[in-house]
């Protein structure tokens, strides 16, 4: 048998230390008290000369020995108490024969068995107390002249006393082991399911990589034609060539132009924007001071047509937000509200209301509605509704101007009539 198996027994949960801890510091003194209490009620009982003392600090001594903190002391803690216990049933036993077995004795006897066996954690621990103790008592009855009858109950009681606490501890040991199964089961589960979130974190950091390359990639190769129109708009509109090829005056062509122009600047915010937001590279908190006024003027100016009328009611202030979300989120709106629409002349009304903390938009129109059912729908990503056939829809406007928003501080809402119209309104917080 190895050496440190014995030790290896004595190892106990922490809060078995700490329960045995505190149950040997209470005896302790319990003990000394009830022993001088016993002798000064029956002067006659026989006790060996200074146990009650010597018992007494062996009990305290291992009862604080886990407070000393020793990683060797709290390994093989279960040793010491089982030694401390085995050594006094040893003790009390030989103190009930010395007494004749005398009932004051046996009591104490037994409750002290009970107890002691209650602190063994293991069921080798538990068979070696429970067989030594049981052959010292039928040593110590045998070697005494005890009637048959006194002999039976003093056996049977302590064969009891050892049974019914095996049946009892067995039962538990067992239940303990099948937790510890369990958790060790669980815990292996947690560390695989661990190490997979770990790879699965990985993969998704790389691939979030490829996605930053691709999309930087994309998104200079959109912009690339853009800059060129953009450069080509900026020179036919430049007072130059208006003085050279439209005889400095700015007719309609001039006027195509110019909103060409506008159309690729706002073109190449909306691809940074996007870009940058569904990258997380551009944060909600890098906000500007933005002229509302001025920027809803510039998208007007490229949605309207001789079909479509948009206006503006009210005093649109300046906010502080992210120029090219805050462009993203009306310009999804109106565009939403043209490509829905069921008029032959569409009509579109910017307004606003100024609130106590925050400003509240609405872009309302005259197209179809959309029936209740559908008010939460149209928010999620790549949902759309069928109300017009051959729009050029992919379904991510509403579901963008809903995180920007919301991202943002603010909320975002509907209310429409199935046939009467929609006003899609959002908030933005004041700074």
């Amino acid at each position: 048998m190895d050496k440190s198996f014995f030790w290896k027994l004595g190892k106990l949960k922490s809060f078995e230390i700490r329960n045995n801890s505190l149950i040997l510091r209470l005896i302790s003194p319990t003990l000394y008290l009830y022993i001088m209490l016993i002798l000064y009620l029956n002067p006659s009982i026989v006790i060996l000369p200074y146990a009650k003392g010597v018992f007494a600090i062996l009990f305290l001594v291992i009862g604080a020995l886990p407070l000393l903190k020793k990683e060797k002391i709290i390994e093989h803690y279960g040793v010491f108490v089982f030694f401390a216990f085995f050594s006094f049933q040893y003790f009390l036993t030989y103190t009930l024969a010395e007494n004749n077995f005398a009932i004051d004795c046996i009591l104490g006897t037994y409750i002290v068995m009970f107890g002691g066996i209650l602190t063994i954690n293991n069921n080798f621990l538990l068979l070696f107390f429970s067989a030594f103790q049981l052959l010292h008592m039928i040593y110590r009855v045998s070697t005494h002249e005890l009637d048959a009858t006194t002999e039976l109950a003093i056996l049977g009681s302590t064969t009891s006393i050892f049974t019914y606490s095996f049946i009892i501890l067995n039962g538990t040991f067992r239940h303990r082991k099948k937790l510890e199964d369990m958790n060790s089961k669980l815990g292996e589960k947690i560390k695989k399911r661990t190490q997979e979130l770990e790879n699965r974190a990985k993969e998704l950091y790389e691939s979030n990589i490829d996605l930053e390359d691709f999309a930087f990639m994309v998104s200079n190769d959109l912009k690339r034609p853009l800059r060129s129109i953009l450069n080509s708009a900026k020179w036919l509109t430049s007072p130059e060539n208006v003085k050279t090829n439209f005889n400095g005056e700015m007719n309609g062509v001039y006027k195509d132009l110019f909103i060409i122009k506008e159309q690729v600047v706002q073109m190449d915010m909306l691809i940074s924007g996007i870009l940058n937001y569904s990258l997380h590279l551009e944060k909600e908190k890098k906000v500007e001071k933005v002229n509302l006024a001025s920027l809803l003027e510039r998208i007007i100016m490229v949605n309207s047509s001789e079909n479509c009328k948009i206006v503006m009611k009210g005093n649109f202030p300046s906010v502080y937000f992210n120029e090219s979300q805050l462009l993203q989120v009306f310009q999804n709106l109106i565009q939403n509200a043209i490509k829905h629409n069921d008029k032959d002349k569409v009509y579109i009304e910017l307004n606003i209301v100024e609130e106590i903390d925050c400003y509240v938009f609405s872009v309302s129109d005259n197209g179809p509605g959309i029936e209740k059912k559908y008010h939460r729908k149209i928010f999620e990503l790549f949902q759309k509704l069928e109300l017009k056939k051959h729009i050029d829809s992919i379904g991510i406007g509403l579901a963008l101007v809903r995180k920007i928003v919301e991202r943002n501080g603010g909320e975002v809402w509907l209310e429409s009539k199935f046939g009467k119209g929609t006003v899609f309104f959002f908030t933005i917080r004041k700074h």
